[in-house]
């Protein structure tokens, strides 16, 4: 459920890839469709991650509507006999590259959708769940070694905790998060747990460049929003944690907007411990 998996589509009935490389969502190409309805048409990019639910549109979406969906190159209707389980609605068709289909429902709002492969040995290329879990403590530079400053290498597997309740926010490869977002719907945000990978992707719709209401630990379900520490990129509020790090935990934030890159440790960690800096995350 949590995996990062991202699906490259290609149109089943042209084959042409309709994979968007200049519209990011969560910060992957994106998969682009034209949509309409009967009174408004245009292009829609959705999320290529398999779980998340965000996209980007030129018109506005009417949630429980049901809508028509084509293929941007060959301009043929996407469409198929199936219907969904749970409200009624079409199920919309779109191939996998090297093997596979992916239906998702055509009414908005609506978050059924399966993949199914043609063949299984695919599968494995698709889902197969791997991460590493060292930690570096070297230091980087011989000033840093004199400083007897530990280094928190880019790719680094960081170990995330509530600082409330102190159980850890680390499942299953993601660092998890409940969260609320600007229409007060509830879900979960899933983020990479290595340092300066910004892959991210959350179960409620999330708007490119919004703010989260409210970002909290899926367990005790207490707020992480500091109510001190601001980004001092954009001045978001701040999510802040606890990362194992020198044998103990130290105060770990990021930025609540979607899309800022921005994070630090607190000002009496970043005596002992630095982070190294990237451009990727």
């Amino acid at each position: 459920m949590y995996s990062y998996v991202s699906l490259k589509t290609e149109c089943p009935h042209c084959g042409k890839s309709l994979m968007d490389k200049k519209k990011l969502i969560d910060q992957i190409p994106s998969i682009k469709l034209k949509i309409n309805s009967d009174d408004a048409e245009g292009i829609i990019n959705f999320s290529a991650f398999y779980g998340s639910y965000n996209y980007l549109t030129d018109f506005d979406i009417e949630k429980d509507k049901e809508y028509h969906f084509s293929c941007p190159h060959c301009k043929t209707e996407l469409s198929s006999d199936i219907t969904c389980d749970e409200c009624s609605a079409s199920l919309i068709p779109l191939n996998i590259k090297d093997g596979g289909v992916i239906k998702f429902c055509s009414r908005a709002g609506c978050k059924k959708h399966n993949v199914v492969f043609e063949d299984l040995s695919s599968i494995h290329h698709y889902f197969q769940e791997t991460y590493d879990e060292n930690i570096v403590h070297e230091p980087h530079t011989p000033e840093e070694a004199k400083a007897h400053k530990e280094l928190i290498k880019s790719g680094t597997f960081l170990r995330i905790y509530c600082p409330h309740c102190k159980k850890s926010n680390i499942e299953k490869g993601s660092a998890i998060f409940r969260i609320i977002n600007g229409n007060d719907e509830a879900g979960y945000l899933m983020l990479s747990p290595y340092l300066n990978v910004f892959t991210a992707k959350s179960t409620v719709y999330i708007p490119e460049g919004a703010v989260i209401n409210d970002i909290q630990c899926p367990q005790c379900k207490t707020t992480l929003l500091s109510e001190e520490t601001k980004c001092k990129d954009c001045e978001a509020p701040a999510v802040g944690v606890s990362l194992a790090a020198l044998r103990k935990l130290i105060d770990f934030y990021f930025c609540s907007k979607k899309g800022c890159h921005w994070h630090s440790l607190s000002e009496e960690d970043l005596h002992y411990v630095s982070l190294e800096d990237s451009d990727y995350w």
